[in-house]
């Protein structure tokens, strides 16, 4: 070992070379000294390195959730143009319709719907003027209610409900199925039904009772009836009437009835110069004409028949639902229910008796909602259509108007049907408007135009036979050609009276 000579006050002392340091532990440290030392911490475990990767994207996933739940439809409802639709309804009173807006444009903030409470004078000529004029005049309805029968006179008007919305609504499954029948050309339908109204048979019980007589299910049971129904006085006048019939001045609804009886025969309005056809619409023509020149149970001194029924006069009396609003006005003490219409005897055999079936057709006569297809808002219109017509907004409909007057209207939706089969006069509709059928003789429609047309040419052809005393054969040629101007005139197709 070498030594180095250091200039210090310290004697001198050896150092060592770095490879001389001994490796092994010190064995000249006492026992004590070693046990009594610290010992180091126990190592801190650690986290796995994944696990800040999942929490961050956990993070990421619930930050994109509340910005596609919240934020964005917040922010694209307030980036998109307010629109505004300009709806013309019917029959529906602003107080029924606003709340149900005001629903709607707190979920659609940017659609504003604009509700015409229309007058039915004048309206289907009304309407054709206003859609008629440039979509930017302001004056033109987005959305607009039309009769059912009113499609040919409206076909180039109208725009189709978008796909989606069929599915949605379920149109095709969920609605009565005379909807699909009226309402669909070319597989598209091109109206939405928030409605449903029909033919019924009211009838006055304290009159069927005193007569003893029971409902009648055919048009046979119901004609053995009358006799034991009609009341007259010494000179021969009825003083109460068994069923309004025969006539067309005073029976309202006479279209109807004189439908639903071409419906149950088979007859087609269509289909013109066709000898089986004319044949059934000849047998109609006379059977209900019989009622007045052979029964005898009806006469043109009579008010009319829904004036008569209210005063307790008349014992059968056939109307849609709105007439139990005038007849309650009229009288409100008059103990009154309906009854499905009755049908018409189908042999089978050639047989009679317990042999004879019976038809199972009624007849429908309703409202629709419709979009114009020049409306540069159409979309915002169907989302309009498609929130009314469901099921939850068409029950707060009907409790609203029932507010307003006793009940609201039928619903369309089959899904809904049992709601109303306990309320007050309804059963009967209910019961009849899955067989329900449509026609082109419907009654107050008000539409100057189509029905009227046609049910001019009926009614002159009663008239006719009632009062001229000309027979079913000599009415029958002028008839037929006031039909095929109607079928020229608006380009009607179709077996639009067959079964």
């Amino acid at each position: 070992m070498e030594t180095i000579d250091i200039q210090s006050p310290l004697p001198p002392r050896p150092v060592a070379e770095p490879s001389s340091i001994p490796e092994s532990p010190r064995t000249d440290i006492p026992a004590d000294t070693i046990s009594s030392s610290p010992l180091p911490p126990p190592p801190k475990k650690s986290l796995p390195r994944f696990l800040p990767f999942i929490i961050g994207g956990l993070a990421l996933l619930l930050v994109a959730f509340l910005v596609l739940k919240f934020l964005l439809p917040s922010l694209k409802n307030k980036n998109k143009e307010t629109v505004t639709l300009t709806y013309w309804g019917l029959w529906e009173k602003n107080e029924i319709v606003n709340g149900i807006i005001t629903d709607f444009e707190a979920k659609y903030p940017h659609i504003k719907i604009k509700y015409v409470h229309s007058s039915k004078d004048d309206y289907r000529t009304r309407l054709a003027g206003r859609l008629a004029k440039d979509i930017g005049s302001g004056e033109v309805p987005d959305i607009f209610r039309i009769h059912s029968s009113w499609l040919p006179m409206f076909k180039n008007n109208l725009a189709p409900v978008p796909a989606n919305i069929v599915t949605s609504l379920g149109l095709k499954k969920d609605f009565l199925p005379v909807y699909q029948r009226d309402l669909v050309i070319n597989d598209n339908y091109y109206a939405l039904p928030l409605m449903y109204d029909g033919l019924v048979l009211f009838y006055n019980k304290d009159l069927i009772q005193k007569a003893g007589v029971d409902l009648p299910k055919s048009w046979w049971d119901l004609q053995s009836s009358l006799n034991r129904l009609t009341v007259r006085d010494p000179a021969g006048n009825i003083e109460i009437a068994g069923a309004a019939l025969g006539l067309a001045d005073n029976v309202d609804h006479w279209s109807d009835i004189l439908g639903l009886l071409l419906r149950q025969n088979g007859a087609s309005l269509t289909l013109i110069n066709n000898p089986e056809n004319d044949g059934k619409i000849k047998d109609v023509l006379t059977y209900y004409t019989n009622f007045k020149t052979k029964e005898k149970i009806w006469d043109e001194t009579l008010p009319s028949s829904t004036t008569l029924f209210a005063q307790g006069k008349l014992a059968f009396y056939f109307a849609p639902s709105w007439r139990i609003f005038d007849i309650q006005a009229l009288n409100p003490n008059l103990s009154f229910a309906t009854a499905p219409v009755p049908q018409m005897p189908v042999l089978t055999g050639g047989g009679s008796g317990d042999n004879a079936n019976l038809t199972n057709i009624n007849w429908a006569t309703y409202w629709v909602e419709a979009v114009n297809s020049q409306s540069p808002h159409q979309a915002e219109a169907w989302t309009f259509l498609e929130y009314l017509a469901s099921p939850p907004v068409l029950e707060k409909l009907y409790q609203t108007a029932s507010v307003d007057r006793g009940f609201g209207e039928i619903y369309p939706r089959t899904d809904l049907a049992a709601k109303l089969v306990t309320a007050p006069y309804l059963k009967a509709f209910i019961d009849s408007a899955p067989t329900a059928q449509s026609g082109y003789l419907s009654s107050f429609t008000h539409d100057d135009g189509l029905n009227t047309e046609l049910n001019n040419y009926f009614k002159d052809a009663i008239n006719a036979i009632t009062r001229n005393q000309l027979s079913e054969t000599e009415v029958m040629t002028t008839l037929q050609n006031g039909i095929s101007q109607v079928i020229s005139k608006y380009k009607l197709s179709g077996d639009t009276l067959k079964p």
